[in-house]
């Protein structure tokens, strides 16, 4: 059995991962592929075997070549990273982090504008289970 996935992806991981999400399912050399910078093969391996280790891929033999799939969907991994990111750069508070986006200018007063009218509909999707906590508030 698989270890529940680490709670966030390096760099390179994310790149793998956003790889097979956006193919689905992929060999190795299809992820290879698909990187935004060329890798070695062997890298891209033992790229994906981590994954799998962590728990974010799975994979099944089909002749001779394995074809992984994600086992951890991109929203769940995005959750975890910010999760992180919050507690660890930001004491815990979405409202720190979103000030540190605005005064970077990352993020500008209209989109802040249309993220607010598009609110009601995101927490009607993004609706948490019980035990789910939120972190800042």
């Amino acid at each position: 059995m698989a270890r529940p996935p680490a709670e966030t992806l390096t760099g390179r991981e994310a790149q793998v991962m956003d790889a097979v999400w956006r193919l689905g399912e992929a060999t190795a050399e299809k992820v290879r592929e698909a990187m935004p910078e060329p890798l070695h093969d062997s890298t891209v391996r033992t790229l994906l075997r981590v994954l799998e280790s962590k728990g974010y891929l799975g994979h099944e033999a089909r002749g001779k070549a394995y074809v992984y799939r994600a086992v951890v969907e991109r929203t769940k991994a995005q959750r975890r990273a910010l999760g992180s990111v919050l507690s660890r750069f930001f004491g815990g508070s979405a409202e720190d982090l979103v000030l540190r986006l605005i005064e970077d200018e990352r993020i500008t007063p209209e989109q802040l504008d249309a993220l607010r009218r598009r609110a009601p509909e995101a927490r009607g999707r993004g609706r948490r289970r019980p035990g789910d906590r939120r972190t800042g508030g």
